[in-house]
């Protein structure tokens, strides 16, 4: 970065999307719409204004959303700050809509003035050119980051590259531009696309597994074999859905205390670049789920639309969002049947949503129990009240024992008489550990250390890995004969 302390006195115009936002104001405006206005809404917005212009401002009222909270460029707001003590005025002129502009200005309190399109003009590329070249005929440094600024760049007196505008330092050059400064930024870093995809969550397919462990059928590769790239497609698949999850839920995550740290939120990552990795990521997946086992392939189907039915609309119904949490997880082991054809086992599917229950139940409660009661009884982006937690903690308890009593009963009225297993009263180990681990887990959840999704607590704690390796010795010496 070259200094600039010399350049004083002049008047510093910069671009909103992608220069000093990391974001681009439209492309959230349009997912917003879309998961909080009726479709018929949005399409009009978007289909309907008549011009650029008009679908920004019909798309950015219909959101009505604060873009004060969007992530800035640190660096570069540092540095503007500096120009201005030297005596630079600052003025950001944006093809966002003036709303976004506004906010923007009222939330940095840096600017001179801020000017954005107006519903009719919009100020990008040869139109902002022209528009500053009227409004500062003694010239003017101009901040910005994209192919589309080159002919603003070429009007200005002095050039700031931001971003992946670098690459046209040379262009500029050539044509006589002088380049004031160039900072860093653009697109995610490869560690922030792995972030998105949220690969630790991959864990929790392993469940598709449970079937070809509890049929014993790890013994045939074609099965094994068949399992693992099920578990991959349905991982795929499962990222995408995750990253369509960050994307409409933009805007909560700004304003949660870790949330706002997430690619999307941050924006470390465009919502339109997600989006469309994210539409490959399920195609993918499904596609490979298609051509392993059609039946698999429904299922995860069924999933990938529960679950995005979740992240626009059912996750804010209280008790219906744990159910769903639990039939998503039940999902898993039931795709894992149906890919490897085997019977379906009622105490299994009754043995995992009760299961599934109790531990989404633990993490709900453990949130009620943190929430700070400055924000009022209202959970933020939930349908609860803080004054629900001994509902969420008697159901929760309440289902982690029938999970316990379900596990029981087919031990005594099936495991042990389908001759199945080698020494069936080894599988009595499963309902203690599941008994202390239930209990361990509910402490922690009503004490507000639950801080993170249990399956994912559970396996970074050593107690919980400690009653897994028990677990797992116990179902080794039930199907072992000496």
């Amino acid at each position: 970065m070259s200094g600039s302390s010399n350049i004083i006195h002049r008047d510093v115009v910069v671009d909103l999307d992608g220069t000093l936002s990391h974001v681009d104001a439209l492309h959230e405006d349009f997912f917003v719409c879309l998961r909080q206005s009726p479709l018929r809404e949005t399409a009009n917005a978007v289909f309907g204004s008549g011009s650029k212009a008009a679908m920004k401002r019909s798309l950015a009222r219909l959101a009505g959303r604060d873009t004060g909270l969007a992530p800035l460029h640190a660096e570069l707001v540092s540095h503007l700050s500096m120009m201005k003590q030297i005596g630079n005025s600052l003025h950001l002129v944006t093809a966002s809509d003036q709303y976004h502009a506004d906010a923007v200005g009222k939330a940095t309190a840096l600017f001179d003035s801020v000017t954005g399109s107006d519903g009719a003009r919009n100020l990008k590329g040869p139109e902002k050119a022209s528009y500053l070249k009227e409004r500062f005929p003694g010239g003017f440094i101009y901040a910005g980051d994209s192919t589309v600024d080159i002919p603003v760049w070429m009007a200005s007196s002095g050039a700031i590259l931001v971003g992946g505008a670098k690459r046209h330092a040379g262009k500029l050059k050539q044509h006589g531009v002088p380049i004031i400064d160039i900072f860093g930024g653009g697109n995610g870093a490869m560690k922030d696309w792995l972030r998105l995809f949220r690969l630790h969550q991959w864990v929790k397919n392993v469940l598709i597994f449970v079937p070809l462990l509890l049929g014993q059928l790890y013994g045939q590769p074609e099965a094994v074999s068949a399992a693992i790239m099920a578990f991959f497609f349905w991982s795929i698949a499962g990222s995408g859905s995750y990253i369509i999850n960050d994307i409409f839920d933009v805007e909560a995550d700004r304003n949660h205390r870790t949330k706002s740290s997430r690619p999307i939120a941050s924006g470390k990552i465009g919502v339109s670049n997600a989006f469309m990795v994210a539409a490959l990521m399920i195609c993918a997946g499904v596609a490979g789920a298609m051509w392993l086992s059609f039946s698999f392939g429904v299922a995860l189907l069924w999933y990938l639309v529960i679950t995005l039915s979740y992240s626009f609309k059912l996750k804010m119904v209280p008790l219906l969002d744990v159910g769903i949490i639990a039939m998503l997880f039940t999902s898993r082991i039931l795709a894992g049947s149906l890919l490897l054809a085997l019977p379906h086992s009622p105490w299994l599917t009754s043995f995992a949503m009760l299961l599934f229950l109790s531990l989404a139940l633990a993490k709900r409660h453990a949130e009620l129990i943190v929430a700070d009661p400055a924000n009022g009884d209202l959970i933020p982006g939930r349908g609860y009240r803080r004054s629900d937690s001994p509902l969420t903690l008697a159901l929760g308890l309440g289902a982690a024992m029938s999970s316990i009593i379900v596990m029981l009963l087919f031990i005594t009225l099936e495991a042990s008489a389908r001759g199945v297993y080698a020494a069936p009263e080894a599988l009595f180990v499963t309902p203690i550990v599941l008994l202390f681990w239930f209990m361990r887990i509910w402490l922690l959840s009503n004490r507000g250390e639950l801080d993170d999704d249990p399956v994912i607590f559970a396996l970074k704690d050593p107690v919980s890995l400690g009653l897994a390796g028990v677990l797992l010795a116990g179902f080794v010496l039930s199907i072992v004969s000496f």
